[in-house]
């Protein structure tokens, strides 16, 4: 799990667990941290986040420090619409034509107020088999606040309960064979379901707010949904009937669940801890570098930012690339300037006596001076470009970039919305490097863009 720089954070009912990987070494070792205290009026840590981002992400921060990116975080399956689909197999972007028509059934939410994903899990006969998972817009939104507020903006956000299975499929627990297994996670109060039939899922159930159930009642009330799950898929007719029921568990064994599933089944049912599998911050981590397409529930938005930020990146690598060679170039001009400056030295010395000769030293002492003014750059043309490309904003795009030395910078381009002219033009006035800036005019064109032209005055300059 080395070569590639990642972190991941799973947040729980209550508790946050988070890894590092760095580029080149061993991986941090996990850390967890309850984040939620027991008297917040908040049942859980995802409803806090909604409740209030930027607290929640100043608590996030004091709890896990700064973690690198890029950051995957996991949030409970209870929080998802979790479905596991089969579909006729097709192209990706059938595919998503598809699943978009299954969220619209299913969602209890507005289809086009969601975000949803999918991961395909198997194809065969024509029938591709896959994970749908979907969240409101407004629940990625706040964890998205959350987050940056706690110095982690993520890359995407995925499901713990993909994260156990990944842990559990590396360990050789999900089965390759004959038959049917169940598998039941119960951790913090939920309990989470997933029936695979040859090691790939047919369907995944999510149990939340177990919390406060006696023994008894958990018992009976995860045995009620099993049953009603089980009944539903008919496995039996399918010839792939159930053959055993693995129960992961925290802590000591729930003996009462084990022996009601045992009882009302009718197959075996074995028990097992999670602290025999890695963390599962660590499956979260071994899904994002997996390197196949893998359900990603971050908002199309923030991908569409990030590609942004990263050409913006990009333009201010080749501007610094340039200052470079510019900065060269001026280190040779300027040696060339010392080395005529010693020789004019020696010239007036044995030239002292000749009127002709100081007038021409003096002439060339003169060019060296305007010289020296001129590699001033301060205020230079790649200094003006390296400014205007960290202050512009995302949704404009500049047309001509006009430099006068020691006057004026003007700049024309199209925004998307005339709000974010406004917003150039508050921070282009907050840069020391230009002394005004002024917004002669803004237009609406034909394609709905907003076209405006910019004039920002340097040192020593004025508007024309």
């Amino acid at each position: 799990m080395t070569g590639k720089t990642h972190s991941s954070l799973a947040l729980t009912a209550r508790s946050a667990e988070w890894m590092a990987i760095p580029k080149a070494g061993e991986p941090s070792t996990p850390g967890h941290e309850v984040v939620l205290p027991a008297e917040s009026p908040h049942r859980t840590l995802m409803d806090a986040i909604a409740a209030d981002p930027d607290s929640m992400g100043k608590a996030l921060r004091e709890k896990c420090g700064r973690l690198p990116k890029p950051l995957t975080t996991g949030i409970p399956a209870s929080h998802v619409l979790l479905r596991v689909l089969d579909l006729p197999e097709g192209s990706p972007q059938d595919l998503r034509g598809m699943v978009e028509l299954q969220v619209d059934k299913l969602a209890p939410f507005p289809a086009d107020e969601a975000t949803f994903s999918y991961e395909v899990l198997d194809t065969a006969n024509g029938r591709c088999r896959l994970w749908l998972g979907a969240i409101p817009t407004k629940t990625a939104e706040s964890l998205g606040s959350c987050l940056r507020a706690a110095a982690m903006p993520p890359r995407r956000i995925d499901i713990n309960l993909l994260g156990w299975w990944q842990l559990l499929r590396d360990a050789g627990k999900t089965g390759d064979g004959n038959g049917s297994r169940a598998f039941l996670i119960l951790e913090n109060e939920s309990c989470d379901l997933v029936l695979a039939t040859a090691g790939i899922p047919v369907s995944v159930r999510s149990l939340d707010g177990l919390e406060g159930l006696s023994s008894e009642e958990l018992a009976e009330e995860i045995t009620r949904e099993f049953l009603f799950t089980l009944t539903s898929l008919d496995l039996d007719r399918t010839g792939q009937p159930l053959t055993e029921i693995a129960v992961w568990h925290r802590g000591k064994a729930p003996d009462l669940t084990i022996q009601r599933l045992h009882e009302q089944i009718g197959v075996a049912v074995h028990a097992f801890t999670l602290e025999t599998l890695p963390p599962l911050a660590e499956g979260l981590s071994r899904r994002a570098i997996a390197g196949t397409p893998l359900l990603d529930l971050a908002p199309a938005a923030w991908r569409e930012a990030e590609a942004s930020q990263r050409a913006r990146r990009r333009l201010v690598s080749v501007g610094g690339t340039l200052l470079g060679l510019w900065a060269i170039a001026m280190v040779i001009l300027f040696g060339g300037l010392q080395y005529h400056k010693q020789r004019l030295g020696h010239q007036e010395t044995l030239l002292a006596g000749l009127a002709p000769a100081a007038e021409n030293a003096r002439a060339v002492r003169d060019r060296v001076k305007t010289l020296e003014q001129y590699i001033e750059r301060k205020h230079s043309a790649l200094e003006c470009l390296r400014e205007v490309s960290d202050l512009l904003p995302p949704g404009i795009e500049l047309k001509s970039f006009n430099y006068r030395k020691s006057k004026t910078l003007e700049l024309s381009g199209e925004a998307d919305a005339v709000s974010l002219v406004f917003d150039f033009k508050k921070e282009m006035e907050k840069s020391e490097l230009f002394i005004k800036t002024d917004l002669p005019r803004t237009q609406r064109n034909a394609q709905g863009k907003e076209v405006f032209k910019l004039i920002a005055t340097l040192p020593g300059g004025e508007i024309q």
